[in-house]
């Protein structure tokens, strides 16, 4: 049985992602957008492939971002009796019927004293990226484990206190900047270790809602804060995001993007910092709308969107492997599913952003380079088809994902995975495809691009039937271009 990109593995990604987005106050459905006018930021709807760094904490034992330290993720689905709640307690075995990993809060944060990138060198990602068509890139300078990538001058947990103030922030922008690409920051306003005394870590469980909230060590939490207290909390967690936001937009020069991720469970935490605010100092920045409720560009994660956006500014992000910020130890998915979400991507308009994850060391997994060089190579023969080009003009149609650019188009013949399948493994053989375009004259000439080589097809009622036989076609996604 064959599945297209809305096939149950992406149907199984979103429902992770919606599990998680609740727990950090995202609201996908109801963001709205309207992306600035300013010269600065147009660049952004022609970007097309930007590349998402997650790099934190979680690289020294190659987990993914922050989210280890949540358990009770099977819970959710389950309603325990209070004997077999009391056995799940005892036995601390919280992931029942999940494969995610048991990790204290404490005993991620701990992983700060072994945090030590001595081989940082964001030089080299960054001109493989470049080399690799990518035109943007966006580092997670905070993500919700609550490690700051920088010195800062707020709260207690960033390199100012464990690395003496190293800046890992800095090189990555110059290295952007060095290289041609927009500069990108990821910010999560959720910050979980400034939180850690009052934040539960267990994933909500509505089917069981006697189960005790857990603390930091994942013990049953049995007290309740005081409302003074609480109250001194959450101002001091909104002078944080304040204070933090305000040093990435203010010590670094110009910024390119920012890529919030989330609301801090304060009062009024859209209004942290505002908008506004971020323009007077960034007149040219885009936003997402994960933070204030609306923003420049729609932000769709893990499941691709299952219609064209419309005339909006959009991104899809997905990891290259199935984790954030691993790409140590878990295998790539192919790129010819990689390639074949970009290119669905750009017929609609949208930006596609995989993310990788650096070592702890600093230094970036040789995979990721390999897996560079192979879009590197794919970009050379098919690069125009996808830089400089836009949707189909109104009244034409394919069958497959296309884009247009004067009086070219170009069709993307995608290969077919088995089922849920995203990895080589997974890739079936090729075949004799067969492809439409809906145009109202007859082609000038239909091509394999990259070969040149001219390809069989028939015009008839205004409609181009083109056929691309399996033995022209390659491991990755082959573009049929069609000039009018």
């Amino acid at each position: 049985m064959l599945v297209s990109l809305q096939g149950l593995a992406q149907h199984k990604e979103n429902e992770a992602a919606l599990a998680e987005h609740s727990m950090i106050n995202v609201n996908e459905a109801a963001a709205k957008s309207a992306h600035t006018l300013h010269p600065d930021a147009q660049w952004y709807p022609e970007a097309g492939l930007g590349l998402f760094i997650h790099w934190g904490l979680s690289s020294v034992k190659d987990l993914d971002a922050s989210w280890p330290m949540i358990t009770g993720w099977g819970l959710a689905s389950i309603k325990l009796d209070s004997a077999e709640m009391a056995r799940v307690i005892r036995e601390r075995h919280y992931n029942i019927n999940n494969e995610r990993p048991v990790l204290t809060p404490n005993e991620y944060w701990a992983m700060a004293k072994e945090f030590k990138p001595t081989n940082y060198d964001p030089d080299k990602w960054l001109n493989a990226a470049k080399e690799a068509g990518f035109t943007y890139a966006v580092l997670t300078t905070k993500h919700h484990e609550g490690f700051a990538m920088w010195p800062s001058n707020y709260g207690d947990f960033s390199t100012k206190n464990y690395m003496g103030g190293k800046d890992l922030v800095k090189p990555f922008i110059e290295a952007c900047r060095k290289h041609g690409l927009k500069v990108g920051l990821y910010f999560s306003p959720p910050d979980w270790y400034f939180e850690r005394d009052y934040k539960s870590f267990r994933r909500p469980s509505p089917n069981n809602p006697d189960f005790p909230e857990l603390d930091a060590d994942l013990n049953p939490r049995t007290t309740k804060p005081d409302p003074e207290a609480l109250k001194q909390h959450k101002a001091a967690y909104a002078a944080l995001v304040r204070g933090q936001i305000l040093e990435l937009l203010t010590n670094y020069g110009k910024i390119d993007l920012l890529w919030f991720d989330g609301k801090a469970p304060i009062e009024n935490a859209t209004r942290v910092v505002t908008p506004e605010e971020i323009r007077k100092l960034q007149p040219g920045i885009v936003m997402n709308p994960r933070m204030h409720g609306t923003g420049d560009f729609r932000t769709f994660e893990r499941t691709p969107p299952a219609a064209d956006p419309g005339d909006v500014w959009a991104e899809f992000c997905n990891p290259w492997t199935n984790s954030w910020a691993n790409s140590n130890t878990i295998p790539f998915r192919s790129n010819a599913f990689i390639l074949g979400q970009f290119v669905s991507m750009r017929a609609w308009g949208v930006n596609y952003l995989p993310s990788v994850g650096p070592k702890a060391d600093g230094s970036m997994p040789d995979a990721v380079y390999e897996n560079m060089k192979v879009v590197e190579k794919w970009m050379q023969v098919n690069g125009r088809a996808v830089k400089g080009t836009g949707q189909l003009p109104a009244g034409e149609l394919a069958s497959v994902p296309a884009t247009a650019q004067g009086n070219y188009r170009y069709l993307f013949a995608i290969p077919e995975f088995k089922s849920n399948g995203m990895y080589e493994k997974d890739r079936l053989p090729a075949k004799d495809t067969v492809l439409t375009l809906k145009v109202p004259v007859k082609p000038k000439s239909v091509t394999l691009l990259g070969s040149k080589k001219a390809l069989s097809y028939k015009y008839a009622n205004k409609e181009v039937t083109v056929t691309l036989p399996a033995s022209m076609r390659s491991n990755l996604v082959d573009v049929v271009q069609v000039e009018l």
